[in-house]
């Protein structure tokens, strides 16, 4: 959506329920009505409205209602973390949001794999799980341009597939 459309487009909600499985599970963005085109790569917009959902929303899109590609990077983070924690974005019980916590984790120097979710946690896929913390990691990093592109995450997936093969 960022970088092989012409023009580009920022989805603006992206999260799991936004994201469905199609033919041998390959995946597949819907509920593109809060999407924004822009001009080109690059380009950032000024949103009169903030739209999302609250967890999956990127901390500057907040405060500066600018929209560029670094928001949906921050929303795939969460959707990485989710997966592997088994946590809900945002937990009523909690006054921090499930990236805040994973970073949370992260900086007291726990170890990932007490961060994965018990149910899905084998040991002969934690390294992979643990990549994709990482990875969820640095999607949600509160400063924008520290954050992958999409194009970036893309290449690190794939990567990690021909590694673990």
């Amino acid at each position: 959506m960022h970088h092989e459309f012409s023009p580009p487009i920022i989805h603006r909600d992206i999260k799991c329920s936004n994201i469905l499985l199609g033919h041998e599970l390959n995946a597949k963005f819907a509920d593109f009505g809060q999407a924004k085109v822009l001009a080109k790569w690059g380009e950032t917009k000024t949103a009169y409205v903030i739209v999302g959902t609250f967890g999956y929303l990127a901390p500057e899109y907040a405060y500066i209602s600018k929209v560029n590609g670094k928001i949906d990077v921050y929303s795939f983070g969460v959707v990485l973390l989710e997966l592997v924690t088994g946590r809900e974005p945002i937990n009523g019980d909690e006054h921090i949001n499930l990236a805040q916590w994973a970073w949370n984790h992260h900086e007291e120097g726990n170890v990932v794999v007490d961060a994965i979710d018990e149910e899905i946690k084998e040991a002969c896929f934690l390294n992979e799980m643990s990549s994709m913390f990482k990875l969820g990691l640095i999607c949600t990093s509160t400063i924008p341009y520290a954050r992958p592109s999409m194009k970036e995450i893309l290449q690190i997936l794939l990567l990690s597939l021909t590694t673990s093969s």
